[in-house]
């Protein structure tokens, strides 16, 4: 088990999350606690930011170590517009996967061989800043608050993408894709690209 992986510092974190969306979150363990890198969760805000949306974060990232993380640790956050609680399963996955191996760093992509969920096309990953915008993105969930118990996880926005878009910002660049006009919170969309 991960020493970093205590009941204390994943009460703290869900009360910083409820502190930014106001709401009680359901959870669901994607890896059991036995794991020695420690567990990964999703956490579902439903009706977040807005009724018929949903919003998630993981759990488990920030328990990971990676050299380019200086002094903040990372954790992932994702809305869709959709009743079905598994895309908010996708970013956790995405963890559990590639933990200590990728920076999880804002403008990448990563892909997935298979779609996501079902019906939708949906395979890859865009990492950028988080949408709904809570005018801060890194939390402090240390005892210390600022000592050196500091304990800081920057939150990373994931967008879901097919896998034509996911080769069009390899080919072009993550501001290529940003700037093209689509819908970042349906996971049911067609491809722009």
């Amino acid at each position: 088990m991960n020493d970093r992986d205590t009941t204390a510092r994943l009460e703290r974190y869900l009360e910083e999350l409820r502190a930014l969306t106001g709401v009680d979150p359901l959870v669901r363990e994607i890896v059991p606690p036995s794991d020695e890198r420690g567990r990964v969760l999703a956490i579902i805000h439903s009706g977040y930011p807005e009724t018929g949306c949903l919003t998630g974060f993981t759990y488990g990232l920030s328990l990971a170590e990676h050299p380019e993380w200086a002094g903040v640790r990372r954790e992932l956050t994702i809305t869709v517009r959709s009743g079905d609680l598994d895309w908010l399963t996708v970013p956790a996955r995405a963890v559990e996967a590639m933990r200590g191996i990728s920076a999880f760093n804002r403008g990448r992509v990563l892909g997935h061989v298979e779609r996501f969920v079902g019906r939708s096309g949906m395979s890859s990953l865009l990492l950028a800043d988080p949408l709904p915008d809570w005018g801060r993105h890194t939390l402090e969930i240390g005892l210390g608050r600022g000592s050196e118990d500091s304990d800081r996880v920057d939150l990373v926005g994931v967008f879901l993408l097919h896998a034509s878009e996911r080769e069009f910002a390899k080919k072009n660049g993550f501001e290529a894709l940003w700037a093209l006009p689509w819908d970042r919170l349906d996971p049911m969309r067609p491809p722009i690209v």
